[in-house]
């Protein structure tokens, strides 16, 4: 298993790589013999098992018996003598070697996409040789989120741009300039979801169609406003502001800013301790009814 990070662009475009993977192969010299011809002899100590079965004294009159490679043969149940062994593989059948494999990445390939190699991996004499699996790790956007084959960016607004109109340029995943812009007199409101259609990922094994782009907006308010500027906001959306009715025959009070230490969190008696007190009376009210149901 070899993960590959692949950045968004890369995903959008397509990419082609290439992977060193280190990995054994059947030596050439000997053709995975580990020596000359009839050199290699079967262990005499584990019969050509590469396992023998050993004691171990825990104490007087006792032992315990296990299983475990042969020390002679280093567990291969063959042995060789040192001068037949092969001078390029010392006897160990196989060599390391680099291979270099070309992975082509498909445009709109998902997070976690696997391409196999087959038989790339690691050879031994007798066996099929292994697969080498290259997978897709995407790397996070600074930018751009991927939802499938939709993206997503978030946009930062002022007030007067939500109720006046946007008009930005974004920088595509391919480098093109993207002009956005509402309809005009559209208002937009904090966390509006606004889409661009086909300007997305291409779609995975269909590159001829792509997703959306979606824009979640944020809309950035003033913290406080000057006279001059209420009286602005006044005229410019007369006929927005509803008063309430008896507005001349209440009390005036002001909000101030919220801290956490105004929370009044303790009961203070009356309906909340008797409250507090049949959440943690066991028999409650429901209790009550029961046992008159019962009776």
């Amino acid at each position: 298993m070899h993960p590959l990070k692949v950045t968004l662009e890369e995903i959008y475009a397509g990419k082609t790589t290439k992977i060193a993977v280190n990995r054994e192969r059947i030596c050439g010299k000997c053709n995975g013999l580990g020596g000359k011809e009839g050199a290699v002899q079967k262990c005499g100590t584990c019969r050509g098992r590469g396992m023998v079965n050993k004691m171990q004294m825990l104490g007087p009159g006792m032992y315990s018996q296990s299983t475990g490679p042969c020390d002679d043969c280093s567990g291969q149940g063959e042995v060789i003598d040192e001068k037949n062994k092969c001078k390029t593989c010392n006897g160990k059948k196989v060599v390391k070697e680099k291979k270099i494999l070309e992975a082509e990445i498909d445009k709109g390939a998902p997070n976690n996409q696997q391409y196999t190699f087959h038989g790339e991996a690691d050879e031994f004499p007798g066996q099929e040789p292994g697969d080498v699996i290259i997978v897709v790790q995407e790397q996070p956007h600074k930018r751009f989120k991927r939802k499938g084959a939709d993206l997503l960016i978030e946009k930062e607004i002022t007030l007067l741009q939500a109720l006046t109109g946007v008009d930005f340029v974004i920088t595509h995943l391919d480098g093109t300039k993207l002009r956005i812009q509402n309809t005009p007199g559209e208002v937009i409101k904090p966390e509006d979801i606004k889409t661009i259609a086909d300007k997305g990922l291409p779609f995975h094994k269909q590159t001829y169609k792509n997703g959306n782009l979606f824009v979640v907006f944020k809309v950035s308010f003033p913290t406080m406003l000057a006279k001059p500027q209420i009286e602005a906001a006044s005229i410019a959306l007369a006929g927005m502001k509803k008063d309430d009715e008896n507005m001349d025959d209440a009390e005036v009070v002001k909000l101030t800013k919220f801290t956490e230490g105004q929370r009044n969190t303790h009961a203070t008696g009356g309906q909340e301790a008797n409250e507090s007190d049949e959440e943690e009376d066991p028999r409650g009210g429901n209790g009550q009814r029961v046992q008159c149901a019962q009776q």
